[in-house]
Order: structure tokens, then sequence, then C-alpha cells
């Protein structure tokens, strides 16, 4: 309810009130969060992206290092760290083409010029090498290939074929000269073998055709020639590397700034030469040891430079010695030529033409058997092929896509957002109400106290109220019977103590005697006939002797809350057709009614309650409610009862209550909880006051801690919290403690019966 501004009340919300507001329009914020909830979660279940799945291959990248080449190096390793290097190979266009065949997306004999020739063939590429996606694993060797697509099958295959493409282009690559080497030799072991087949060939021919033995004395010292010649050209080509190797080593040794790198020269130059080869690398593996501890200045590394200066002091005498030597030899190989070129003068001219052609058959020999120990060397060399990359983690299949849609997340911002917007909506619509709902709001707006209030009893909290309870029941007319009279069926009930409050603020209220009230409403279903008749119950239980009239006319509810027959009743006796006092019905006919007698005798004070039920009306109510026949009525009934409680229709729809508000005590307003606004509140109160009616109070009717705040603080929730009177026992012995009251009222009622069927006492 929305509460009074501070300039009519000074009465300001505060922070347990806007608790109490969002408690009351609870379902409104429920209903926000949890429609926008599921709008959210629905939007993005609809609207979610295509699937995608990844896949990654690994693979580790360590380089190979040939000790040869270590010992070349003078024993320095070159490290091959440059991943960047390999990242960019992984997803270069050129792999990228090799890739494309491989998953047949292209045909695979198609040269690399006749792809990119075709302009769809160039677009499939492209298309591969944004899907890839290539990164090194932190600071180690491993590169991790990812691809992400919309099918989980095809992201699989073309990371695995990238993984496998760029293992086998760097195998190629790295055992590329041995691979070009290999195809060289082929060719010329074919073309070598070619030549030697000619060859021997001529020399077959040309003994047959002139009748040449093969064991004459001018091949023999064609032969000796032959073999001289050859090793004088091997001594020219060992003199030159020795001079070349020479040459550099001085330079080097001029130079200065020791690398320790070995000295490498073709051919075999001696033992002691390889002695002094072999000490220069162990020094300069010790020389890489010191260095990771010592700089060049230490004494152990500038000892290690001096004893290198020595050994290659040592090399140059030592290669400078083999050159003489070598010089020598070759003087005495020309000298031998010689003397076996005056022996061959004497050989004929045919012989001479012999060795001529086995001189090719020889070097043709040599030659093939040179190749054939290269191609046997290579075959060695490709079977030890260098493989630096390896496949450390295969591809693997996902089936878990890596933009799941997030309807969980989404539902509960949504959630959120919902709760936001429902407590807007509650505050805007508190706002906008304009019913009235705490009790100081009611009597400041009105300027009538509040005489009391009867807390909300549902359905649920009847049946637990009244399931404890020996001889009533939980469902059917009776239960609504017995909810309409809780402080007769349950008079330790809180409700029932709320009636009793009522009674004693109403009897208390103002000074004077009060004792024809009328109850009245604003509109229907705010409770006055409930309150009426309990009121009525209370006031009876007290002692005093009450007459409840249903004086309403147009719906009248009095003769099925007391299980009474509606006729005679007030309309009989405003009509002339009977006398008021015959037309009330009193405890017999009570326990002769539908309530029964067990009920009836349930909770004392009933027999002093008589009720004066509608009747049936067929004339206009507010003409017979105006009648002096009912001021008669009132006057007589003043003078023969304690209190007498009228019960009359709702004043927003009728005008019943107006006419006879100047001829009672006062008027007793109830008001449910929210049941109208304040203005239709007002303009009733305003009503009664200008025929000259009095409103005693307001009784509040239906009040929850939801929906009116100050009531929680009455710590009066639940019915059950709280019973006040006679305990379960002392109920249970009152039909045998009130004996004597019991066996008057039943005398009463057989009489009353034979009176009624003509039969005697």
């Amino acid at each position: 309810m929305s509460q009074t501004s501070t300039g009519m009340s000074g009465y300001e919300l505060n922070l347990e009130e806007y608790w109490q507001v969002i408690v009351r329009r609870r379902w409104i914020i429920v209903f926000c969060a949890v429609s926008i909830g599921l709008f959210s979660a629905l939007f993005t279940w609809a609207n979610q992206p295509p699937a995608l799945y990844s896949s990654t291959a690994s693979i580790k990248i360590e380089p190979s290092l040939n000790i040869a080449d270590f010992f070349m190096r003078g024993g320095s390793s070159q490290s091959f760290n440059d991943m960047t290097t390999q990242l960019v190979l992984i997803q270069s266009y050129a792999l990228m083409e090799r890739v494309a065949q491989r998953l047949a997306l292209i045909p695979p004999a198609l040269t690399s010029e006749e792809i990119r020739a075709n302009p769809d063939y160039v677009d499939v590429v492209l298309d591969l090498k944004d899907s890839v996606d290539a990164e090194q694993d932190g600071s180690t060797g491993i590169i991790n290939i990812s691809v992400v697509s919309g099918n989980s099958n095809y992201a699989k295959d073309l990371a695995q074929a990238v993984a496998d493409e760029f293992q086998t282009f760097n195998i190629e690559e790295k055992n590329k000269k041995v691979f070009e080497a290999k195809k060289f030799i082929q060719q010329q072991l074919l073309v070598v073998g070619d030549r030697l087949k000619k060859a021997e060939e001529r020399v077959r021919d040309y003994r047959q055709k002139n009748h040449l033995s093969s064991s004459s004395n001018s091949e023999a010292v064609a032969k000796i020639v032959a073999d001289l010649q050859q090793e004088y050209r091997q001594a020219i080509a060992h003199l030159s590397d020795l001079q070349f190797t020479l040459k550099e080593l001085r330079l080097r040794v001029q130079r200065g700034g020791w690398d320790y790198k070995a000295v490498s020269v073709p051919g075999n130059v001696g033992a002691y030469f390889d002695e002094l080869n072999k000490r220069l690398v162990e020094m300069a593996l010790k020389r890489t040891e010191l260095s990771t501890n010592y700089t060049d200045a230490h004494p152990q590394i500038e000892e290690l430079r001096q004893q290198a200066e020595d050994i290659l002091g040592s090399m140059v005498d030592e290669l400078a010695k083999q050159v003489t030597l070598t010089q020598r030899r070759m003087q005495d190989i020309q000298n031998g030529m010689n003397s076996a070129e005056r022996k061959y003068q004497g050989v004929p001219e045919q012989a001479l033409e012999l060795q001529r052609l086995q001189r090719s058959v020889n070097s043709n020999e040599e030659l093939f058997g040179l190749l054939e120990k290269k191609y046997q060397e290579v075959l060695i060399k490709e079977s030890e092929k260098v493989q630096e990359v390896s496949l450390v983690r295969p591809a693997m299949l996902s089936r878990v896509r890596i933009n799941p849609i997030k309807v969980s997340q989404t539902g509960l911002a949504g959630l959120i957002l919902g709760l936001v917007l429902g407590l807007i909506v509650a505050l805007i619509l508190e706002t906008m109400d304009t019913s009235v709902g705490t009790i100081e709001e009611v009597e400041n707006f009105l300027e009538v106290p509040v005489i009391g209030f009867v807390p909300h009893l549902s359905h649920e909290e009847a049946v637990e109220l009244f399931s404890g309870e020996e001889g009533l029941e939980t469902s059917g007319s009776a239960m609504e019977r017995q909810l309409r009279l809780v402080s007769h069926f349950s008079p330790p009930s809180t409700i029932a103590e709320a009636y009793r409050s009522l009674r004693t603020n109403l009897l208390f209220s103002q000074a004077g005697e009060h004792r024809v009230i009328l109850v009245t409403s604003s509109t229907v279903k705010e409770g006055k006939s409930t309150i009426s008749a309990n009121l009525s119950v209370v006031i009876a239980q007290q002692g005093a002797r009450v007459l409840l009239i249903d004086a309403d006319m147009r719906k009248p509810m009095q003769h099925h809350t007391f299980g009474l027959k509606r006729a005679p009743g007030l309309g009989e006796v405003l009509l002339g057709q009977q006398s008021w006092q015959d037309a009330v019905s009193r405890f017999s006919d009570v326990m002769l009614g539908d309530m029964g007698i067990d009920q009836a005798l349930m909770t004392p004070g009933l027999d002093q309650l008589d009720v004066l039920t509608c009747g049936q009306v067929n004339a206009n109510p507010p003409d017979l409610l105006g009648s002096p026949l009912m001021s008669r009525v009132l006057d007589e009934a003043r003078e023969e009862y304690d209190m007498v409680i009228i019960d009359m229709p709702p004043l927003l729809h009728t005008t019943d209550a107006t006419v006879i508000a100047s001829k009672v005590d006062g008027v007793l307003l109830v008001y449910h909880i929210g049941s109208v606004v304040r203005g239709a509140l007002k303009r009733v109160k305003a009503n009664i006051e200008n025929v000259g009616g009095k409103v005693l109070g307001v009784a509040l009717n239906g009040v929850r801690g939801d929906l009116s705040p100050d009531y929680s603080n009455y710590k009066m929730d639940h019915h059950y919290a709280y019973a006040y009177g006679e305990n379960e026992m002392q109920r249970k012995n009152w039909f045998e403690r009130n004996s004597e009251i019991a066996k008057k009222f039943m005398e009463d009622v057989w009489q009353r019966v034979s009176e009624r069927f003509g039969k005697g006492g």
C-alpha cells in the first residue's frame, strides 16, 4: 500500500516498509525476474552462433648436431632456437599447398606453378592458411598447431595434415644435399658405365682386328706409364691441397684471435699432424668449459691460448715439411715417367694405340668405382637422415565446442535484471496504489480510531486450526461455518482473541452507551457479516444478551452462519406479517438447525445470543428499513437486549446503511486491507456523517504482515501462535460442569418441538 505523504501525517517510508513493499509485491518481482531471465535464456539459445570445434597437434623441434660439424666448428654449438622462423614456415603458402593436396582439396598431380595459376586453388590455399594457427608452447621447443572449424572431423584432419606435412618438409630440407647427391651420382653412374662399356668394346675390337694378345711387353710398359701418370696427378692434387691449407693457416696465425677450430686437410698428411689436430680440438672443448666460469683474461684460458699458438706453429712446420716431401716425390715420379717413356719408344704403333685405348678403360673403371663408393656412402647417409621435427601429440577429435552458448549465464543476468526491473515496477505500483494499508495511515486519514484488526486466515491455516478439535470438520459447508464463527469454534485462537480485543475497544472506545451498533463496509467481500457474527458471539460469551439483526436484505449471510432458516425474519417483521419477538431465532433453534447440538454446546455463551435473520424480501429494502416499524423494532430491542448488532449492506453499492445510520448509537466500519482506494473510504465515512450517523471506529479485516507492515510488529502472524482462555480439558468438561443449564436448554428445545408439531410435552 502507498504511504501517506509527509505533509499529511509526517509518516515516512523506512527500510522496514520497503521490505514490506517487496514482500507484498513479491509475485510481480518474481514474474519480472522469471520472465526476463527465461526470455534471455531462450533468446540466447535461439540466436546461438554456429558451433566451432578446435583440434591441436603438437610437434617438437630438436636440432640435430653432427659430431664432425661440431669438430669443424671448433667445439662451438650453434643452437637452433629461432622458433619464429619455424612458426612462419608452418603457416607458409608453400606448406599449405602440400596440405591442400594431402587433403585432396587440390589435385595431387598439379605443380606449384599450376596451382598458383588457378584462382580457385589459390583461394583454397589461403583459406587453409587463415584456418591454421601455430604457437610456441612457452619457451620450449614445442609448437602447437591449432585449427578452428565448424566441423570437428575437418579440424582434426587439417591439424594432423599440417603437422605431418611440416615433418616431411623438414626432413626433405635438412637432407636436401643428400638427396641431390644421390640423384647426381645415379645419373653419373649411368653415364660413366656407358662410357666404360664402350671403351672396353673398343679395346676388344682393336685386339681382334690386329691380333694382339693381352700379355705383350708393350702393354706392361704402357701400364707402368699409366700408373705413374695417375700417381703424378694425385701428387699434384695433394700438393695443391697442402699449399692452400698452409697458406690459410699462416694467415690465421698472423691474424691471431684464436678460435681453436680444427685444421682440415683433404687426404692424409701424417700421424703427427693428426695428433696435433686432435689436441687442438681437445683444447677447444676445454676452453668452452672454462669460458662458462672465467673470462678470456683468466690464466688458464691464457695458458690454453699459448698452447694453441705452439700447436698451430708446429702444424705450420709439419705442413711445410709435407709440401717439400710431396714436391720431392713428384720429382721422383717424373723421373720414373721419363725412364718409362724411353723404354716405350721401341713399342710398335699398334701397341701404342692399344695402350691409349686401355688407358681410357682404366680411367673409366676408376671413375666408375669411385662413383659406386660414393653412392654407397650416400645410401648410408640417407638411412641416417636428419629428422629435427617429431610428433609429440596427434590431433584429437573434439566433441566439445569452443564457443558454448552461455544460456545459464545469460539467464542469470536476465534474472538479476528482472529482479531490478521488478523492484522498480513494484515501487511504481506502490506509488500509484491509493489504498490504505497501515493502522496509523487509516487513523490519520479517516480521523477515527482503529478499534480492532482481524488477521487473515487462509484455508490451509483453517484446516490446521480445526484439525485438532474434536467434533469439527475440515471440509464442506461445516468448514465454512467454522471459518465464519472462529470465536465460537476455536476460542483460544489468535483470531478469536482479535474479536475479543475488538469487543473491548468497541465498548470503551468513546464516552456514552453503545447498545445499538451498525456494522457495514465500503464494498463487498470485506468480511462485515463475519465480523458482525463473531462480535455478537464474543459479547454474548461475556454474559450480555445480544441480538444480531441481519439487515443485509440483498445478500444475507447470518442464517447460513448459524445454520438457521432464512424466514421468518426481518423482512416479515417490517411488512407487518409477524412480530419481531416471534421472528427471532434463539439458542434452541441453533441447536435444532444445521449446526447441531454438539457444535452449539462446544463453547459457552451462544445461549445469550439471539439472531433475527433477513427473511424473505420482495419489496424495496431502503423503503422497508426507513419505515417507522424499523425504528420501533430498534427501540424495543434496545430495551430488551444489552447489545444489538445490525449487519448492513456495503455503503458504496446501496443506501441501506445510510437510511438507519442516524437511528443507531454508532457505526462500525469494516475495512478489508487493500480493497478500496482511500478516496472511496473517505466518501463512505462522509456519507455516514452526512445523515447524522456516528462512526465509532474502523475494524481492519484480512490483516497480513505483507499487506500491513505495522501488523507484523504485533507478532501475531500465525493464528495458532497465541491462545487465551480455557484449556482443552476445561472445554471438554464444560458440558458436565454445566449440566443443569444443558438440561434446561434441552427441555426448552423439546417444548418448542412439541408446540411446532402439535404434541404435548
